[in-house]
């Protein structure tokens, strides 16, 4: 091999200890001469089994100490709560203490829940996760009313788990757009994100804020509309509008496209889509240059359904 490279015995045998330490050498007789070559996707494939074996283990030990501290979470605020009778206020830290103190909170529940789930579609999987507890609380007579936002009637998972909840007895209706999730068990416990990424969550017992609490969601119910099981044509015509002139007074109050997509439960990519239509429909050319027309369209007067629900599509 030495004398093929034209290199001397030292550089060869350097060589071939590196490529049989990648196993992109493999020796074939024991005589060190012989080699057969392994392609570097294989080489990788042998020498990263044993690490991701490694990190399959470190991963499910992972889940089992969360699961195991989301239990220890729960039974911190049992004991928490059986010592303050005044107890107004939990921190729940982690979606697996989150999760827990919410199952503990449906299994206890006796005759209503309230739930607003901003943000647009939810996945299939926390769907199909949430959907045992739901159906539950629904077969023992729990009365039940979600608010979603309009964007989520585009989402198929969530209109075919609306589809089942109201099968069961459960009524779902939609708005343009809601301030953050809130969950309330029989207007005696409200949960509320304590931190913009969910990891942290407020269980609230006070009576006052409660009731505050429900007030809110009330009042988005009474603004809601019904959340069908499939979209007819003129209905997303109409959310389309809705939306859209939801979206054109965020551009006139200077909000970006991001805050705009948070606020609308869209993703950025949707937002841009429709503020696209929105630029097309006044024929504006910038930022600026929309905010003036939007300002003198009249669209923030009151009367823009006609305007807005004649450029929809």
């Amino acid at each position: 091999m030495s004398e093929t490279l034209g290199w001397n015995r030292e550089r060869t045998a350097a060589a071939v200890e590196k490529l049989c330490r990648y196993n992109l050498l493999v020796p074939v007789h024991q005589d060190g001469e012989t080699f057969s070559v392994s392609t570097p996707r294989h080489a990788a494939s042998r020498l990263l089994a044993p690490l991701d074996r490694q990190i399959e283990t470190l991963e499910r030990e992972a889940f089992r100490l969360r699961a195991d501290l989301g239990k220890y979470q729960v039974a911190y605020t049992e004991a928490v709560a059986g010592s303050d009778r005044n107890l107004e206020f939990v921190t729940l830290v982690g979606h697996d203490a989150i999760n827990a103190e919410l199952e503990r909170a449906a299994a206890r529940c006796q005759e209503e829940v309230l739930t607003a789930q901003p943000g647009g579609g939810r996945s299939a999987e926390s769907l199909e996760s949430a959907w045992s507890a739901t159906k539950d609380m629904l077969d023992r007579g729990i009365r039940m009313r979600t608010v979603y936002q309009h964007s989520a009637r585009f989402s198929p998972a969530t209109r075919r788990y609306v589809n089942q909840v109201t099968k069961h007895g459960g009524q779902v209706r939609s708005l343009e757009e809601f301030a953050e999730r809130l969950i309330i068990f029989d207007r005696k416990v409200a949960f509320i994100p304590a931190r913009s990424d969910r990891e942290v969550a407020l269980a609230i017992y006070q009576p006052a804020i409660v009731e505050f609490l429900v007030g809110i969601f009330e009042r988005a119910w009474l603004l809601g509309t019904p959340f069908p099981a499939q979209n007819r044509a003129p209905d997303v015509q109409v959310l389309l509008s809705g939306v859209r002139l939801s979206i054109i007074k965020l551009l006139a109050d200077g909000e970006t496209d991001e805050t705009i997509a948070r606020r609308m439960g869209l993703s950025v990519r949707t937002c841009r889509s429709h503020i696209s239509k929105i630029y097309e429909m006044f024929g504006a050319r910038s930022r600026c240059q929309l905010g003036v027309f939007i300002a003198n369209s009249g669209l923030l007067d009151g009367n823009a359904d006609d305007v807005v629900g004649e450029n929809a599509s």
